[in-house]
């Protein structure tokens, strides 16, 4: 998600000890997420407002061991991908642009979708909407529309309830967004780059995953996680309000299942795998004013219900890498035959709902 406003506040605990200082400089620096997670665990029952977080203790998380948690290769080679790939029916992209500056980015990666695409894209102010239409309007891959709406829910409010109507009329939708991400300094600095170019890097990678939206049950694609990303992903203060919103949906989880979620919110899907989210009708005051929050907001709690969903609408979701962008080539799954779509989905999907501890891959 778009961290608008940068760093969180620190916390105020116990301010004046020689350990709340450490606090502050872990948080500050965004080295929390090189501690092993058993260590954060212990580090936030101690402070749970670190982070900028909410009060609720952090939740324990079953996630897949690194050497288990496949992802489909991009593109896929030139076996694999049939005609009907390379033109396909309505597609939109739903794009929140807080930092308007990273548009140019934005409009020479969406030149390498082979067919047309609406693009639906939302900031806060007038003067961005300016820049934004000026950097849009070369792209010439179909209309163009900018949304004003107030900077609450970072991308996702923007996404989901801005441009709601949105959803209805187009049979595949791209959600990107801005990224940008302060508190983790030069570690995180690549992190939007790495989302863009998995999502969108060639015409080839594009036509690689609309194969696999075209001729399977997937209804959500997303990036296998950014490296540097991958030791801080968990439940942390954020289970309850996503078992909440889940349970809005007719979803119930109890936390043993396995926990995956698209890491920075950006993917391609079918409008229809988002349909139980988007007949929830959330609000704009179902997301909190933003004040540079890190984790333990609404925002944080969507995110992670993303893939719930999904499978409640009745859908499979994938992950995709490109191999010379993950250190851990032995869990990128190549793709030569349209034969091998299933059988790297069948190693790379691992349901969540109703998934038991017994049940760990």
């Amino acid at each position: 998600m778009d961290n608008a406003k940068g760093r969180a506040a620190p916390a105020t605990i116990r301010a004046d000890s020689k350990l709340e200082k450490v606090r502050r400089v872990l948080v500050a620096e965004g080295a929390l997420a090189l501690i092993p997670r058993t260590v954060r665990y212990l580090f936030h029952r101690l402070w749970p407002g670190a982070e900028g977080r909410a009060p609720e203790q952090a939740a324990a998380s079953r996630r897949l061991p690194q050497e288990k948690d496949f992802a489909l290769e991009v593109p896929f080679a030139e076996t694999a991908l049939s005609p009907t790939s390379a033109g396909v029916g309505s597609v939109a992209a739903v794009i929140h642009a807080y930092h308007a500056e990273t548009c140019g980015e934005i409009v020479d990666l969406l030149r390498n979708v082979p067919f047309a695409i609406d693009c639906y894209i939302s900031t806060d102010t007038e003067s961005k909407k300016r820049q934004i239409e000026a950097a849009f309007a070369p792209l010439g891959k179909g209309t163009v529309e900018v949304r004003l709406f107030p900077n609450r829910g970072r991308d996702i409010t923007p996404k989901l309830v801005g441009m709601a109507d949105v959803y209805g009329r187009y049979e595949f939708v791209l959600h990107l967004h801005s990224k940008q991400t302060p508190h983790g300094k030069t570690r995180l600095a690549g992190w939007r780059s790495y989302l863009f170019r998995t999502l969108l890097g060639s015409p080839q990678t594009v036509r690689s995953i609309f194969e696999v939206l075209l001729t399977t049950d997937v209804g959500l694609v997303f990036p296998q996680h950014f490296f540097p990303v991958r030791v801080s992903l968990d439940w942390g203060h954020n289970f309850a309000r996503t078992q909440q919103l889940l349970a809005r949906a007719g979803v119930a989880i109890g936390g043993d299942e396995l926990l995956e979620f698209p890491s920075g919110s950006m993917f391609w899907c079918r409008s229809a795998a988002l349909r139980k989210l988007l007949d929830l009708n959330l609000s704009f005051d179902d997301f909190e004013p933003e004040s540079g929050q890190v984790d333990g907001t609404f925002a944080h709690a969507v995110e992670r219900a993303y893939l719930y969903l999904v499978e409640a609408a009745g859908f499979r979701w994938a992950k995709v890498a490109i191999r010379a962008r993950y250190p851990t080539t032995r869990t990128v799954l190549p793709v030569d035959t349209l034969a091998d779509i299933e059988t790297a989905l069948a190693k790379a999907h691992h349901r969540l709902i109703g998934t038991l501890p017994g049940e760990m891959p």
